[in-house]
């Protein structure tokens, strides 16, 4: 059993809901954007905008997120986006909207607090022993919207318009504010007094405290490094090198996420690693690292396209026991920022990758792009394999002292 199995449930439910409405959000404000602009540079600027407002805020938010309860948290994230959405259906119902509305709607829908808060509070809804199941279940089902939420978008705003299509995403996002108060917060802390500065300082202590969190962001970074650094390609290798159309391109943009939904069925089903914990985690990564090799030199779609699956289903073997990670590691009272760290050291590698992905593709070639980024993913987890391995050694019986 999942902790109080029909609070988690609500949890799942109102993760969901808030997780369709971000991924249809985010594409509706793209889209509107560039029906009114045409512009391939708006909407490049507005991603831009978008992951810099992300780390921004994660960076100045992160330490207040501890003073208040998560629900609360979680509260406050979803109204910043039901105004925001509201404004747009005002907008879209009196014609009167202008780009630098969707500037403003892509900022404050960046405020994304909600899925650091998310995660902290799962302690507090499901018993430690439970935590592995919990985050693969969230991890898998979290994808699996992501997954449905593009098509289904591009479906609504193709037959009911965008001030239907804007409708909807208020209502998905109100459905999970309602679901919040079922939430119970069981042994609750007290909630934090300290300052913006005295509150980073104890999150950068616990990385401190706990080396293994440290080389755990590292691999975070660098991960998400190499992700952003070839998704940005993948329209132009689906069609350039693997020869496909926009139907490949789905089938390929579709596998990923597929195989992460059976790796994270995967890791809630099997016995958890026990004392080859960090071996399982960083052989993942390896494996995902290699996959971009493979891309990178095979020209066969369905080859390419079992590359991908593969990538996906090892990928929840390095997020799920992360996430538990830290969950176990971390104090309550600072959880909820160290998530917000976490969320940040994803994000900040983010424009790296995407500028050095269309440096390579434009200056060498895109199989040369995911040969490179094969190289470096495989090479810094190859090394890094060594240094988990001495720092896991005094956080073993920390991590898994929880009958699992």
């Amino acid at each position: 059993m999942v902790g109080n199995q029909s609070v988690f449930r609500a949890y799942l439910v109102g993760r969901a809901s808030s997780t369709f409405a971000s991924t249809f959000g985010t594409f509706l404000i793209s889209w509107i954007l560039y029906d009114l602009t045409g512009s391939k540079t708006a909407m490049g600027s507005l991603f831009l905008l978008s992951i810099l407002a992300q780390i921004a805020v994660q960076f100045i938010v992160g330490p207040y997120i501890d003073r208040w309860s998560r629900t609360l948290v979680m509260k406050l994230s979803e109204i910043i986006r039901i105004v925001t959405f509201i404004m747009l259906l005002i907008c879209l119902s009196l014609a009167s909207m202008d780009p630098i509305i969707l500037y403003i709607a892509a900022f404050l829908t960046s405020i994304v607090i909600y899925d650091a808060a998310a995660d902290a509070i799962i302690p507090k809804l499901v018993h430690q022993n439970e935590l592995v199941k919990a985050n693969a279940k969230i991890s898998g089902l979290t994808q699996l919207i992501r997954l449905i939420a593009l098509p289904v978008g591009g479906f609504l705003v193709a037959n009911f318009g965008q001030i239907i299509a804007v409708a909807i995403v208020l209502s998905f996002y109100l459905f999970s504010i309602m679901l919040l108060p079922l939430l119970k917060e069981k042994n609750k802390s007290p909630l934090s007094k300290a300052s913006w500065m005295g509150q980073f300082k104890a999150g950068l202590d616990i990385y401190t405290q706990h080396k293994i969190l440290l080389i755990l962001g590292m691999f975070i970074a660098t991960t998400s490094f190499g992700v952003f650094a070839t998704q940005a390609m993948y329209i132009p290798y689906v069609t350039d090198i693997l020869g496909g159309t926009s139907f490949e391109y789905g089938f390929f943009a579709a596998s990923f996420p597929l195989g992460y939904i059976l790796g994270s069925y995967l890791v809630g089903k099997l016995k958890a690693p026990g004392k080859y914990l960090y071996l399982v985690m960083i052989s993942a990564l390896f494996v995902g690292g290699s996959t971009h090799i493979f891309l990178g030199l095979t020209e066969s779609f369905w080859l390419a396209l079992l590359f991908e699956m593969v990538a996906g289903i090892v990928m929840p073997f390095w997020n799920v026991y992360s996430t538990t990670i830290y969950q176990r590691l971390v104090p309550d009272e600072i959880l909820g920022q160290v998530f917000s760290v976490r969320f940040l050291l994803s994000k900040a590698a983010t424009p790296i990758g995407i500028l050095y992905g269309t440096f390579c593709a434009t200056v060498f070639s895109l199989p040369f792009l995911f040969l490179s980024v094969g190289i470096i993913l495989c090479a810094v987890t190859g090394m890094g394999f060594f240094l988990i391995y001495r720092a896991s050694k005094a956080n073993y019986k920390t991590v898994l002292s929880v009958k699992q």
